[in-house]
This record gives C-alpha cells, structure tokens and sequence, in this order.
C-alpha cells in the first residue's frame, strides 16, 4: 500500500485552540484523510506543537532533525505544513533564512527519494487576535507581518525544487481565539483541498 506522510507542526498535529487539546482523527485534517484513504493510501501523520523548520535544539520541535529520523524511501508522497514558527520573535529570522530552511527541508527528500510526490502547504497568515492570546509571548506584530508575505517565499522555493504548492490563504482563516490555529470548519477546508490534490496523484 502507498504511504502519504503528513508533516508539520501544531496545525498536523491538530492543535484545538478552544483548549489547547488535540482534534480527534474525527476532526483534524489529516486524520480525515487517514479515515478517508483507508485501504487504498495509508497517511502517516507527523505533527508536532512548535515545530519550526530547522533545528532549534529540540529533537522533536526540530523539523530537519525530525525528518532525519524518517525513511523517506518508504513514502509515495509528502504533504507539508510547517514555517510558521519559524516566524515566533525569539528567531529573528529573515526571508532569506526562512527560504533557505524551507529548501534544506526539500533537498532531504529529494535527495533520499528524487520521484516523491511533494504537496507544500504554505500556512495561512497569522491574524492579529494572536496579540491577545497566550501565543503573544511567541509572537508580535512582526510575525504577524511576515506572515502575510510568507507565500512569496513559498513560491521561490517552488521555482527552485518544482513541487507542488497550495496557498492555505485561498481556503482558510486562522482562529480567532488565538490568531494561529484552525477551528473545526477549517480543518475541514483543509481536508478537502488535500484530499483531491493526492487523488490527483494517483
């Protein structure tokens, strides 16, 4: 059976921002395509809670390190949404850092499996009720502006790797509890976008 791996950070992992919990495979997105696909594409998901894309010391907040530990070999496809940690202030990182992350992300599947099927999710942008939440400690105004021009970034790593590329901005608005996460009917947005880009294919 085809195996599709979904990872990312808190928005794989299915961060509920009502109570902090997790959505049950009912609720978040790639747990409906695991109930969706089942029998024909197994989904493998991946999530992690502060997840950024290079590796900040945390085995399991770092991306390129966590994704290290995977056999990418096995996977007919990879579905990503990550980035937007890498925006939290304590980073101070530039559109250049944040592209060059992204491509060391790229370049450690395609080296290890150059056919793979490769879907980026480029986050949805960070609405400003994020500064009246506990997630203000993370993240500030200037977050929230590069943020909404994340997808540039996005698309310069697309021309450089040719993968595939979904702006979540087109489908989804982030919560506004806590300016980051996704509510229930975003989830499901997000389902039914990636669930007919990975029938496309197969």
């Amino acid at each position: 059976m085809k195996k599709v791996l979904c990872f990312g950070d808190s928005n794989v992992f299915g961060f509920n921002p009502k109570d902090n919990s997790r959505y049950s495979d009912n609720i978040r997105w790639s747990g409906l395509l695991k109930k969706y696909f089942s029998g024909s594409i197994e989904i493998i998901e991946a999530g992690c809670n502060n997840r950024v894309t290079f590796d900040n010391g945390s085995i399991d907040c770092s991306g390129i390190v966590s994704l290290q530990k995977l056999s990418i070999r096995d996977f007919f496809g990879v579905i990503f949404l990550i980035g937007i940690n890498d925006l939290q202030k304590i980073y101070k990182l530039n559109k250049d850092d944040i592209f060059k992350n992204l491509c060391n992300l790229i370049e450690l599947v395609k080296v290890q499996s150059p056919e793979i099927k490769i879907l980026m999710l480029s986050p949805a942008k960070i609405n400003k009720n994020i500064l009246n939440s506990y997630f203000s400690t993370l993240f500030d105004e200037s977050s929230i502006k590069k943020s909404e021009n994340i997808i540039e970034i996005f698309k310069k790593c697309k021309l450089k790797y040719n993968f595939d590329l979904i702006d979540l901005n087109e489908y989804t608005t982030t919560s506004n509890i806590d300016g980051l996460h996704f509510d229930i009917e975003n989830h499901r947005k997000i389902f039914e976008v990636v669930k007919n880009h990975i029938k496309s294919w197969i």
